[in-house]
């Protein structure tokens, strides 16, 4: 049984057949263009580049400190408007007791809408970790800013009302 014959053919069509007749021709002393390389190329942000401009981050490249800060300014905005909606809501609550019915469902109805809209945003900002802490206080205050929950609550606490 003969071995198989391990030289490359002249009508090579895979790339390691045409790495080794290329290697061949530079151990034969031909010239060989070299060849521009695209892909691993390094960028500015601490990863690399492939050939489509496609940012590559593996443990060794990629860097945490290039990356920008995340203001907590979305977090404190929203617990300030959940501060404002409870604030609205114990007007409400002071106009009723003054028989200004009209005027306290009108203010209840807009910090019922308004303590939905809060809502999301604070959990937005939880999630992006745009403040989150104060965003977190913020989704709690906008549960009780709504009139619903804050008559509940103060009924339940506060029978005497």
């Amino acid at each position: 049984m003969a071995a198989p014959d391990l030289t490359p053919s002249d009508d090579a069509e895979t790339p390691a057949a045409e790495h080794a007749e290329s290697t061949e021709d530079v151990q034969r002393g031909d010239s060989v263009e070299p060849v521009e390389r695209t892909d691993d190329v390094e960028s500015t942000d601490g990863g690399s580049r492939d050939a489509e401009g496609l940012a590559i981050f593996d443990d060794q490249t990629h860097d945490d400190s290039v990356e920008p800060g995340r203001s907590s300014r979305l977090g404190v905005v929203v617990l300030v408007l959940a501060v404002v909606l409870l604030a609205l809501d114990g007007v409400a609550i002071a106009l009723l007791a003054a028989d200004g019915v009209t005027a306290a469902a009108s203010i209840a109805l807009v910090t019922m809408l308004a303590s939905i809209g809060v809502g999301v945003v604070a959990l937005v900002a939880v999630a992006t970790r745009r403040g989150r802490w104060p965003a977190v206080a913020a989704v709690l205050l906008s549960v009780l800013a709504n009139p619903f929950v804050f008559v509940w609550l103060l009924g339940t606490l506060v029978p005497s009302l």
